[in-house]
């Protein structure tokens, strides 16, 4: 449950960024707004965490940034 909690709390952020799409590729994440990829220093910020937790609490901290 506290999972699902977090996964809408994403996608009420996501969505108050007017990011369109979140992808995770390999430890690439892939964030898309407008139909651009959003890059950080020229890169796909790479998740660091292995605990689905804890990666998604990396990736809010990322939205957070945008």
């Amino acid at each position: 449950m506290e999972l699902l909690l977090a996964v809408g709390e994403l996608k009420i952020l996501a969505s108050e960024k007017a990011v369109t799409s979140i992808e995770v590729e390999e430890d690439k994440l892939k964030i898309t707004r407008h139909n651009d990829f959003i890059q950080f220093g020229g890169k796909f910020p790479r998740l660091t965490k292995k605990e689905t937790k804890a990666r998604l609490k990396e990736i809010k901290r990322l939205l957070l940034a945008i």
